[in-house]
């Protein structure tokens, strides 16, 4: 009986845990992401790179609200695209800065 305990406890304790890494790392993806459009903002990507510029805004508002309703997997997902989006608009900003006289 003790081993039986010991063995379900101990799965218990996994379980427990990877259910605790989804919200940090849907947490996680959201800060890069933000870091990524607080970037592109330096380039003046929402006037350089308006397209992908909205786009990370908009999929990293939807990260935030799935991430709101503990939907951490959607949330993630969303937040991964936001960075995309930013970092694409980082570098279409960066091209469009070099182009400019």
């Amino acid at each position: 009986m003790r081993v039986f305990l010991q063995k379900t406890g101990l799965v218990g304790l996994l379980a427990l845990g990877s259910l605790a890494c989804a919200p940090l790392q849907a947490s996680l993806h959201m800060r890069e992401a933000k870091e990524a459009m607080q970037q592109a903002s330096e380039q003046q990507a929402a006037t350089r790179s308006p397209y992908a510029w909205t786009m990370a805004g908009l999929y990293l508002e939807k990260a935030k609200e799935k991430n709101g309703y503990s939907h951490y997997e959607q949330a993630m997902e969303y937040a991964k695209k936001a960075k995309q989006w930013a970092l694409t608009a980082l570098n279409q900003a960066m091209s469009a800065s070099e182009e400019s006289p």
